[in-house]
């Protein structure tokens, strides 16, 4: 059978359900306004998250040394690796309008961290124990930064590397989330806000470079039916299924410490389950969101 021609006029072509598109960023929104609503406006998520926080505390009290210097450095070098990648791509590929669309994402994703934080999402001070010193953190810039920069090179790479950009971007923005939390600069919902904001800003920029370098981002005959091994369905399964498994981990770790019936500002102990749970809950769901991510644009890509 001849090869199909890369100048063969798509059947499919990349970006071709505007609607979709919408709905995914308006699910990002949605996804952070339910974080807000339920972790720092209500008396349980605010416990809940207290709670996690101190026992985070109580661990880093034991952490010395090297450990401690790779967990301050850790958002750091995720995030310069991330540019220093999309930059290779860059020159290398030479798709510059490709390069500045996922350039401005990167950027309008720490502008809105900033913006959220510090100037539209007010934490209240509720009556309930928990000191209010610390003020409003949702969503982390720290983890931000890091999730951008990986949805950055994710936006640049083709097709047929998107799904194992993912998992493996996924694994690096998660672990600055953990080290995030193990440090105790930051809230488990402010991890997960963070995933969704770089998330909002991929698809938005993602949306316009499918549509604008159609002849990348459109599959021939040949890679649907013979996968290349970076562009595998099956990373995105593994993603998903691995953050489920961990965002349901977090729920039962916080229903074995206790559930809502052991809240208190004032804990006797420092529990494990409710280290376990927020360390869950700030990687699991950041895993689910770049398994939807890539899963979303390996749909919406052009086919022959």
């Amino acid at each position: 059978m001849p090869a199909v021609s890369s100048t063969t006029p798509p059947r499919l072509r990349p970006a071709r359900s505007t609607w979709a598109w919408a709905l995914a960023m308006a699910l990002a929104v949605a996804g952070v306004a339910v974080v807000f609503r339920v972790f720092v406006t209500t008396q349980p998520g605010q416990l809940s998250e207290y709670l996690a926080l101190e026992a985070a505390t109580h661990r880093l009290e034991g952490l010395r040394g090297s450990s401690l210097t790779v967990l301050n450095r850790l958002p750091q070098i995720v995030g310069v690796a991330g540019v220093v990648v999309f930059l290779v791509l860059t020159v290398y590929r030479r798709r510059w309008f490709a390069s500045l669309l996922a350039a401005l994402a990167f950027g309008a994703a720490n502008l809105t961290t900033q913006v959220l934080k510090n100037w539209v999402l007010v934490r209240p001070d509720l009556d309930n124990g928990v000191p209010y010193y610390t003020g409003n953190s949702l969503p982390s810039g720290h983890t931000t930064f890091a999730a951008a920069a990986v949805v950055a090179v994710f936006l640049m790479v083709a097709p047929r590397w998107r799904p194992l950009t993912a998992a493996v971007g996924a694994l690096f923005a998660t672990a600055v989330g953990a080290g995030t939390f193990i440090e105790t600069w930051h809230r488990p919902a402010d991890m997960v806000a963070a995933y969704l904001v770089a998330a909002f800003w991929g698809l938005a920029a993602g949306f316009v470079i499918l549509r604008t370098g159609a002849d990348w981002n459109t599959r021939g005959t040949r890679s649907r039916r013979y996968p290349h091994p970076g562009g595998h369905p099956g990373w995105d399964g593994a993603l998903g299924l691995a953050g489920a498994v961990l965002t349901a981990g977090a729920w039962l770790a916080f229903a074995r410490a206790g559930g809502t019936a052991a809240l208190t500002p004032d804990p006797a102990w420092f529990s494990g389950w409710h280290f376990l749970s927020g360390l869950l809950m700030a990687t699991g769901p950041g895993l689910l969101v770049f398994a939807g991510l890539s899963a979303f644009f390996r749909w919406q890509t052009g086919r022959r």
